[in-house]
């Protein structure tokens, strides 16, 4: 019986949509994430280089405007006329007016300045103020302690800013010597600089976004020009605790005081005991990467939907093209990074097609880069090996150090390596070897360090951790050595038998930076291989000492025995035991009893030597060449 035949449920448009749709939306997803991270990671370089860089300018700023602020105030001091002034009020013979009214001048003309003051040179108290109304209540205070005081009584110095309880303000001062007809400093100027005027010069944020803005934070933790309240409201966030706590330069991304994520450059500026913070809001600084993102987005969205009408509309001429996109995508996915689709088109295909060659790119350069890396590790691993096999077969420790350092610093180009081992007392690390003529000189110079002293060395072995200096120059422990000026980067290592420490391997490079994880895991290996090589050397060396002295005593024993007197016998002893011992002088000795049992003769007819030694039962004695006396 005939009847209808079934309708097919979709077509061939509908079966290529749910087939090879997934193959286009998988490696334009794949592009699109690609795509997006490069270019979030090139906005936060170039934005953190804004940043940087702006931080730069205001250092230049600062540290120009601090420099023409102590030169106003040492002009001031060493004005002849205000010398000549000081000497004879501070003498008795000329009242304060006159040096009243030249510092009043001097701050009419000088905005930058609120009040200037003198002060004794000895104990900085001080004597005559500018706006007495407001400042005499300091007159007879001091504002400087004397390390500060001994520095201000040579030259005109801007002091750190810090906050003062008395003003309840953050203080910048500047003191100048005033200089006597002696030359001797008689007085001290102090300049109180408004801290507006620096504040003036950091605030301003050039190229940044409207949450752009540049601030100072004293070395006590008080933000330069802001209003002070309650004491524990400091500003605190990450940069300033680099910045001011761990006096670092950098940069990153985290909350800034307010709760506002921020992307922000920070510097340390150590003769002015400054943090410098410049601080972008993250929304503004990374507003083109949302835009792109909505871009981006769009564009992915706009090819899925150009894909899907493709496959509806136009099945034969999208079958092909698909079909190479698979190829591709699956070449790619076993490994094929150069798999490319050929570009001949100029609408969406083509587009889509481009877009995959570029992602292939970008995937061939994560590629290459990953392998560089691995080979660089393998190359480490090969070099830890290499020496882990000369520590297993060469025994003499000498040997065994000089292929050492050798080997580590050509298989990881290092511009100075070294072996520092402990003396017997511990408080010494002695160079044992080190690569090139600068080691061989210091070893000819016999260089060690102390154990603590400040350098790498000395704190490695002090307290027998690990020690990496990315930046030898920034470092506090790092100590200058003349014969090695091109270090930029140290790593310090401990050598560790157990928990006993023998000594420390020391690797200096001419780079910044040069040093990450990988390569101080591969260092530390290598600093264990080097201790246990090196005590299984000295534990060598001792075993073969005592078999030599073994071997000696066995012969000794056997010639003593073939004597038939015992006076032979004594005499053979003594003449063997200083040839093994290299003594001097070597006397026998026997007790009383032992004289009566052998039957030996009175006290007068005993040797020469046992006479000498006023021993009446001295036996026999043996004249050595070298050494120290020998009594049995």
């Amino acid at each position: 019986m005939g009847g209808q035949a079934p309708r097919a449920r979709g077509g061939l448009a509908r079966q290529l949509l749910l087939v090879f749709l997934p193959l286009i939306l998988i490696p334009l997803g794949v592009f699109a994430y690609l795509i997006y991270n490069q270019v979030r990671a090139d906005l936060i370089r170039q934005a953190t280089a804004q940043l940087t860089s702006l931080a730069t300018l205001k250092v230049a700023q600062i540290e120009a405007w601090a420099d023409s602020r102590v030169d106003d105030v040492n002009t001031l001091a060493r004005t002849a006329e205000n010398a000549a002034d000081v000497e004879q009020y501070l003498a008795g013979r000329l009242g304060p007016e006159p040096i009243v009214r030249r510092f009043q001048t001097f701050l009419n003309s000088n905005p930058n300045y609120e009040a200037v003051m003198l002060a004794g040179p000895a104990d900085g108290v001080v004597r005559l103020s500018t706006l007495t109304l407001q400042y005499d209540r300091f007159i007879g205070q001091t504002f400087l302690q004397p390390p500060d005081l001994a520095r201000a009584r040579q030259n005109a110095v801007l002091f750190a800013p810090a906050f003062d309880q008395r003003m309840n303000d953050v203080q910048v001062l500047v003191a100048a010597p005033v200089f006597g007809a002696g030359g001797q400093a008689i007085a001290l100027v102090y300049g109180f600089v408004r801290d507006e005027q620096l504040l003036d010069i950091v605030a301003p944020s050039p190229g940044l976004g409207s949450t752009g803005r540049a601030y100072v934070v004293t070395h006590d933790g008080y933000q330069l020009g802001s209003f002070v309240t309650a004491p524990g409201t400091l500003p605190n966030s990450l940069g300033v605790e680099r910045a001011r706590g761990q006096q670092q330069n950098g940069s990153a991304i985290y909350p800034d005081p307010n709760g506002v994520e921020v992307l922000g450059a920070f510097r340390w500026l150590p003769a002015y005991q400054l943090a410098l913070l410049v601080e972008e809001s993250t929304a503004d600084a990374f507003a083109p990467l949302n835009r792109f993102g909505s871009v981006l987005a769009a564009i992915a969205f706009g090819a899925i939907a150009i894909s899907a009408l493709g496959v509806v509309f136009f099945t034969r001429r999208i079958t092909r093209p698909l079909q190479a996109f698979t190829e591709a995508a699956l070449r790619m996915a076993g490994g094929d990074l150069a798999a490319a689709v050929k570009v001949d088109r100029q609408d969406e295909i083509g587009l889509l097609a481009q877009a995959f060659n570029s992602m292939g790119t970008e995937l061939r350069g994560l590629y290459q880069d990953l392998e560089a890396k691995v080979a660089d590790r393998t190359r480490q691993l090969a070099a830890a090996a290499e020496i882990g096999r000369s520590a297993t077969s060469i025994l003499n420790t000498d040997d065994l150090l000089r292929q050492a350092v050798a080997l580590i610093g050509d298989r990881f180009d290092y511009y100075h390596v070294s072996v520092f081992l402990l003396d017997e007392s511990g408080a010494f690390a002695g160079l044992r070897e080190a690569t090139g003529r600068v080691g061989a000189q210091l070893k000819a110079s016999g260089y060690r360090l102390p154990v603590g002293s400040n350098s790498l060395v000395g704190w490695v072995t002090a307290n027998g951790r690990a020690r990496i200096a990315l930046d030898v120059a920034g470092d506090a422990v790092y100590f200058q050595n003349e014969l090695l000026p091109e270090t930029r980067s140290e790593a310090a290592l401990p050598l560790r038998v157990g928990d006993r420490l023998i000594g420390a391997l020391d690797v200096q490079s001419r780079s910044l930076n040069a040093f990450n994880q990988a390569d101080i895991e591969v260092l530390q290996i290598l600093s264990d291989q080097l201790a246990i090589a090196i005590e299984n050397g000295r534990l060598f060396a001792r075993q073969e000492r005592v078999a030599q002295l073994e071997q000696r005593v066995a012969g000794l024993t056997a010639r003593i025995h073939s004597a038939l007197s015992p006076q032979t016998i004594l005499d053979r002893t003594a003449s063997e035991l200083g040839q093994v011992f290299g003594a001097r002088k070597v006397v026998v000795r026997l007790a009383p009893e032992a004289e009566a049992l052998l039957g030996s003769g009175p006290a007068d007819a005993l040797p020469a030597s046992a006479q000498r030694n006023g021993d009446p039962a001295a036996a026999s004695s043996y004249p050595g060449s070298s050494g120290g006396p020998i009594g049995v």
